[in-house]
């Protein structure tokens, strides 16, 4: 295939440069600053498609902002990433007949919590600019497609994880590895994760596919409460998890006074992703099961 990347130098797309280069597909790369890698073409994001890269088979967008302080008088950093820049990208891929435009957008969208599995047909409830600035992308860009609605996807995953990952998944390996005892014992909620290299996978699986538009909810049967996922990490780094346990509404109020809020939330309230839709329309099964993926992540 010829496609077309953004965010290229981030976490998720560091790992789908690698497979697509892998699988040996030609990849340009749009980006703000210099990447290193030799076997790729690297444009700034105001550069039009070259020539080469026209009708190409997809463009993948992974770039956007998900953290920032910048809140300067009449300047929105999150809906300048997250929503400006996804429309701009699309109207450069259809000027330059790219069949389709992946977009990676996040479970964040459904809010942080939920009682039951979400898919596709989950309502919205975005609490955040960040997921609100997702929001308004994803709809801006169904209206831009709305006569060629073949030629979209739009992924919503949930927290990926891998080797060297940034966020709660790298916190708790750090817990972990400190020997000390960790008050997660009653954190019986379960949420769903996604090995990044799976990830890359899918996101390759929808620019190739022909059924490969549309929205998806991604995930990979990584579904783990605190305490299952700490035991897990455990056995594979040799460390016993000592687990207290401690009112997970507890731990909450406590984070709450420090700032840590929705980090806690993210490892003591619940949720699931139901992702058969990717499984049934797409015939998609991640190359890395639950183990494996553990355990190349803490390689």
């Amino acid at each position: 295939m010829k496609l077309i990347m953004t965010g290229a130098s981030g976490y998720i797309g560091q790992a789908l440069l690698r497979q697509a280069l892998e699988r040996g597909h030609q990849v340009l790369v749009y980006a703000r600053r210099p990447i290193e890698s030799g076997a790729v073409t690297v444009l700034p994001f105001d550069a039009p498609v070259p020539g080469e890269f026209r009708q190409a088979d997809a463009l993948i967008n992974l770039a956007g902002r998900a953290h920032t302080t910048d809140a300067g008088d009449g300047h929105d950093a999150f809906d300048e990433a997250n929503h400006q820049l996804p429309v701009r990208l699309a109207e450069q891929a259809r000027l330059a007949g790219v069949r389709r435009f992946v977009h990676v957008s996040s479970i964040g969208v459904h809010g942080n919590a939920g009682n039951q599995p979400l898919t596709e047909a989950s309502p919205l409830a975005p609490d955040t600019p960040y997921t609100r600035s997702k929001v308004k992308g994803e709809q801006a860009l169904q209206a831009l497609y709305a006569a060629t609605p073949q030629a979209l996807a739009i992924v919503r995953p949930p927290m990926v994880y891998g080797p060297a990952c940034p966020g709660n998944f790298a916190r708790l390996r750090k817990l972990l590895q400190t020997g000390l005892p960790l008050p997660f014992g009653a954190a019986d909620a379960r949420r769903s994760f996604i090995f990044v290299d799976n990830l890359a996978d899918f996101l390759l699986h929808c620019a190739a596919h022909p059924e490969g538009h549309g929205l998806y909810v991604a995930a990979d049967g990584s579904d783990y409460a605190v305490p299952q996922l700490l035991r897990a990490m455990g056995r594979e780094l040799g460390r016993p998890a000592r687990l207290f346990p401690v009112p997970p509404a507890w731990l909450r109020g406590a984070a709450r006074l420090v700032g840590l809020r929705r980090e806690m939330d993210s490892l003591t309230r619940p949720l699931l992703v139901d992702w058969t839709r990717a499984r049934t329309a797409l015939g998609w099964a991640p190359p890395a099961g639950p183990e494996a993926a553990l355990r190349l992540s803490l390689a």
